[in-house]
């Protein structure tokens, strides 16, 4: 059903339909905002706060993304860590439409599947 969104390992962290909403909305809420900061850090070449936000990106990202979307952003922050960003601003502007992507599909999962089941 989804591209990149895994539902099922949110799941494993959340007792009911009530909880599962409630991390949808917060990983909704980072997702997005992140994803506005990552763009504007990329604009003005900043590293720091792009190593920053990939590493947040990463870590909430590994319970609701999909493996490969997940290991994408677990190497673009590696990379991160020992790459000059000018030789990286490519790489991650390729992973955020993906990223764009998996912001919609929260959306439509929380409209469709947790907000009517609570």
């Amino acid at each position: 059903m989804y591209s990149y969104l895994d539902t099922s390992k949110v799941q494993e962290f959340a007792m009911d339909k009530s909880q599962m909403l409630t991390l949808a909305l917060t990983f909704q809420d980072s997702l997005e905002k992140d994803l506005n900061s990552l763009r504007s850090a990329l604009a003005q070449r900043d590293a720091e706060p792009v190593q920053r936000l990939l590493h947040s990106l990463k870590g909430y990202g590994t319970f609701l993304s999909g493996p490969e979307l997940s290991q994408q952003v677990i190497q673009l922050e590696a990379m991160c860590r020992t790459t000059p960003l000018s030789e990286l601003v490519i790489e991650i502007a390729k992973v955020l439409p993906s990223l764009q992507s998996l912001l919609s599909e929260v959306g439509h999962w929380i409209d469709a599947d947790l907000k009517t089941a609570t």
